[in-house]
């Protein structure tokens, strides 16, 4: 299971902030394996200010970072490309050239100079001059013409299946097809509830009990077996008169919790510890949906993420312990209100034979986000927004039991991130010269691969008119929301409640940026989930209470019998 030549591709790309976005084609001037080659290069400088040693030692460095598997295909790399940056980089050349030198980075005709790292010298030269020059002094690569991140040696080899990984939204591992896996990662029990059974499509979480479960663990509670003194299933004695609830999302990269560690790139929290678990979290896509704040169902303590986990799983599982397991993440980086209509099909339930589900139907910025230079051209219009949203909840009408319950949300104001942290350093920049998100994220729109052209930008009116765009696609969901008549499930309307998770938070003592991701400087962090999830279920009790089951009695009575009920 655990392909480590992949995990090392990913390595490389997941640095450049769009791969989220799910396409490795888009940009120009070399686009998105122009960022992460600059990125990777540059950190491999700081290393050198940082510890006052040649790039040759700070290469050294950062692939002895790596988990030992991983060495073998860095220092494979540094072999083949060490020599050209040495050299760049004692001729006083920038990662933006020596980049433009292994021909990672282009000039397209008729785009602009992209720069993300300041000059160091007056020459008069441009970038891609600099980096001809440069790459003349190094006859071997002079063989390579465009050299794309997968043509590399050291890199080329494990290139082929990484469009299908990020593809994937059902579990790698899955033998009886329920979509319910035993692993945690690649779409396993990190997104859904752990399967007790891999080789019975009958036997996973959220389904109902069979006679209480006498014998075997039909719903993966871990809740089964006979009370002895009694001769009645427990499943009977602690669930029979509680109201069993599973939670589900749809949406995108907040839900999913994307998050790119900070410390890989600044190179003052470099160690072999923030890389230790760089297999899992490539493996799950750069995601940390066990972590979210709808599905989050475990704490961690790696130095990768700070913040603790609360979620609205975690509260229905406090309310009712039966509900144990029953979650499903399915989010996907990029996704919009189109895509979500066939990443939806990856939803499970079995209308007959499982309990309701309530299922969080949350877009919040892929429609109006995007890198292209024309970005408002490329948004999603209303007229589509609101179809696609009735065709969403048609099709999930199809799917889950009845007694179940969806709330839709609308669009975040992304507005607000432009404001946050215009003029703040960006992790990048905490060693050298320093780099503030306005010259990252001018950066990424130069190569047209920024996250959100409309909102992370400089350009106040083009801000506005995205953000009115958004209001207006948040009006489309409302009105789809409230048209559409369900047959199995009712159904509600909220706006995004990123503004008032600020609030809330500000009234604790924070600061609004410090709910914002460190590197992209788009998503929400841990301390966002947390807080986000506090008001959806504020909302949800005040609003909402008859969707939510009663305190189960019998809770403490499940955790003396069963424990941790087999975990995650």
């Amino acid at each position: 299971m655990h392909n480590i030549g992949l995990s090392y591709t990913l390595l490389l790309l997941v640095i450049a902030f769009p791969i989220v976005h799910g396409s490795f084609d888009r940009g120009v001037n070399g686009g998105v394996d122009c960022a992460t080659c600059t990125i990777i290069v540059g950190v491999v400088e700081h290393l050198s200010i940082l510890y006052n040693e040649s790039i040759v030692s700070s290469l050294e460095r950062f692939c002895n970072y790596m988990p030992s598997p991983f060495k073998l295909y860095c220092k494979e790399a540094v072999e083949f490309l060490g020599p050209i940056i040495v050299d760049g980089f004692l001729n006083k050349e920038t990662p933006d050239v020596i980049c433009h030198a292994l021909k990672i980075c282009t000039d397209d005709a008729g785009q602009p100079e992209c720069r993300l790292f300041p000059k160091k010298s007056a020459s008069p030269l441009s970038i891609a001059q600099r980096g001809l020059n440069l790459r003349h002094r190094h006859r071997s690569l002079l063989s390579l013409s465009d050299s794309k991140a997968c043509t590399l040696p050291g890199i080329r080899e494990i290139c082929k299946i990484l469009e299908n990984v990020f593809n994937n939204h059902i579990p790698l591992m899955d033998f009886d097809g329920d979509h319910f896996g035993t692993e945690s990662s690649l779409r396993g029990s990190s997104w859904r509830g752990k399967d007790c059974n891999d080789f019975s499509r009958n036997i996973r979480p959220g389904a109902r009990s069979v006679k209480g479960d006498p014998v075997l663990d039909q719903n993966c509670n871990g809740i089964f077996g006979l009370d002895s003194a009694t001769g009645r299933p427990w499943e009977e004695e602690f669930c029979n008169d509680t109201q069993r609830l599973g939670i589900a999302v749809l949406g995108d990269s907040i839900s999913a919790h994307f998050h790119i560690p900070e410390q890989w790139l600044d190179a003052r929290q470099l160690s072999v510890e923030v890389f230790e678990h760089l297999l899992f979290i490539l493996e799950n896509e750069i995601d940390w949906p066990q972590l979210s704040g709808v599905t989050g169902h475990i704490n961690i303590t790696w130095p990768n993420v700070e913040g603790p986990t609360r979620s609205l799983y975690s509260r229905l599982f406090d309310l009712d312990h039966c509900n144990h397991r029953d979650y499903q993440n399915i989010a996907v980086n990029g996704a919009n209100s189109k895509s979500i209509l066939t990443i939806a099909k990856s939803l499970t339930r079995d209308q007959q034979n499982d309990v309701p589900l309530l299922v969080i139907y949350s877009l919040v910025g892929n429609d109006v986000c995007n890198g292209h230079e024309d970005t408002i051209a490329h948004m999603t219009t209303v007229e589509e927004m609101l179809n696609n949203t009735l065709n969403g909840l048609a099709y999930i009408d199809t799917v889950l039991p009845k007694g179940s319950h969806v709330l839709t949300t609308g669009l975040a104001n992304g507005s607000l991130l432009y404001q946050l942290l215009h003029d703040r350093i960006h992790p990048l920049g905490h060693v050298g010269t320093p780099i503030t998100y306005t010259q990252v994220y001018s950066y990424l729109t130069c190569l047209q691969i920024s996250p959100c052209n409309g909102w992370l930008s400089s350009n106040e009116t083009l801000r506005d008119l995205t953000t009115q765009r958004a209001v207006d696609l948040s009006a489309a969901v409302r009105n789809a929301t409230y048209t559409y008549l369900p047959r199995n499930f009712d159904v509600a309307y909220l706006d995004f409640p990123f503004e008032q998770a600020i609030k809330e938070w500000e009234a604790q003592g924070g600061e609004a940026w410090q709910l914002i991701e460190g590197v992209d400087g788009f998503h929400i962090n841990q301390y966002g989930h947390g807080i986000t999830s506090d008001v959806l279920w504020a909302w949800l009790q005040e609003n909402k209470p008859h969707w939510l089951p009663s305190v189960n009695p019998h809770n403490v009575d499940i955790e003396r019998v069963f424990k941790d009920q087999g975990g995650y």
